[in-house]
């Protein structure tokens, strides 16, 4: 079976879990609204990612790379339109959403987070050789990282933001960009970080809530304690498919942000541990498939895409079991919502298309078997790369 074989069966699995237990939670809705409007929306949404997935699969993503630019473009006017009162709509004090209709909109944010990965990939295939040099390896990058994630912190969604600065620097580091040079920008940024964060009263009152959510149960930290409570209910196999009891208005975002809480409660730790389960054989596939790619722009585009599905679910899952503050970050194929969704399956289109144009035993123009050897210190991979290398190689190559 190949790994793009493999891909998809897991992706399908998810799915599965996300399907059954949006349905669970749009059941208390069916007697306010008459119809399960949320399951019905989610449902559409897996259509159209469908077909993405099939368009963008069997495109030759190297088509991707020539319109890198222009498609970085389109989302950062996206990012502007969101912005304008009358296009952009608010949300919970928040301007994010482009709405279409009542069951069509888009978020320009998710979208970023796709475009920059592409524009990353193309940038760091077009400088390989001078990665390490300040302009080409640190300006030129983190001036379109700071701008695209300056205009999602506007909106305000300091998360996301943070989050695709975050993606962003570790392809970097791995393309080549000297860590001295993030590292200086890191402590720079220090004031910055201050600010946002504790001079924002709602993202203050989120941490001192992550340090002691009990001090105001009621409140800041009554996301994270009834999360808790069904993750506790649950026990080992769970309290049965929709027999939850959060999600009868006791947990906000059941169906969406907290939806791992649900399976926690329904199909109890068991459940929990097959979904852990389905996301590290995700992120190995995602690694076998990075390790085949036969040059560099498929290398980091995959490698981008699946470091994204990994760090999502990372802090999708901290988030719901206390270990990090509350943050909106969905977790991938599994919270309902349209735009996350959408971008998802397309970012799982591009791993399949990475893995069908890899020919067998074609890899990137350094094999990981004689980076070390090379003499010639000008065409000598980065050193992350060649760490990168060494431990995706032990994965790829793993069996059971």
């Amino acid at each position: 079976m190949k790994p793009w074989h493999f891909i998809i069966y897991i992706m399908v699995a998810l799915l599965g879990f996300s399907i059954v237990t949006v349905y669970s939670t749009d059941m208390v809705t069916f007697g306010v609204k008459g119809s399960s409007y949320q399951f019905m929306k989610h449902l559409l949404w897996i259509g159209v990612g469908s077909g993405l997935l099939i368009i963008i699969a069997k495109v030759d993503y190297h088509y991707l790379q020539k319109f890198s630019v222009p498609i970085l473009v389109v989302s950062g006017i996206l990012l502007l339109l969101v912005l304008v009162p009358g296009i952009g709509t608010v949300t919970n004090g928040a301007r994010r959403w482009i709405r279409l209709s009542s069951m069509f909109g888009i978020q320009p944010s998710e979208f970023a987070k796709l475009a920059m990965i592409l524009y990353i990939s193309n940038h760091i295939a077009e400088n390989y050789d001078r990665m390490s040099k300040f302009m080409y390896g640190f300006i030129i990058p983190i001036s379109v990282v700071a701008l695209i994630s300056g205009l999602i912190v506007i909106e305000p969604d300091f998360g996301t933001a943070a989050f695709i600065a975050l993606l962003s620097f570790i392809m970097l580091i791995v393309g080549g960009t000297r860590i001295i040079f993030i590292s200086f920008m890191i402590i720079a940024a220090v004031p910055f970080l201050h600010k946002m964060l504790f001079e924002v009263s709602y993202r203050k009152d989120r941490l001192m809530a992550f340090w002691n959510p009990w001090e105001d149960p009621s409140g800041t930290g009554y996301h994270v304690i009834q999360s808790w409570i069904a993750l506790g209910s649950g026990g080992l196999t769970g309290l049965g498919i929709g027999n939850s009891k959060q999600k009868l208005f006791f947990l906000p975002e059941s169906s969406s942000d907290f939806i791992f809480t649900i399976i926690g409660e329904e199909f109890g730790f068991l459940g929990v541990i097959v979904v852990i389960s389905l996301f590290i054989l995700l992120l190995w596939q995602g690694l076998k498939i990075v390790h085949s790619a036969k040059d560099i722009f498929g290398f980091f585009l995959g490698l981008g895409i699946t470091i994204m599905f990994g760090l999502q679910a990372i802090i999708n899952i901290a988030v719901v079991s206390g270990m990090m503050p509350t943050k909106g970050i969905p977790l991938p194929f599994v919270s309902s919502g349209g735009s996350s969704l959408l971008f998802s399956m397309a970012g799982i289109g591009i791993l399949i298309n990475v893995a069908r144009h890899s020919a067998p035993g074609e890899n990137l123009p350094v094999s990981v078997d004689n980076m070390d050897s090379l003499q010639d210190t000008e065409n000598k991979p980065p050193v992350f790369m060649r760490i990168y290398h060494k431990i995706a190689a032990k994965i790829a190559n793993f069996s059971w």
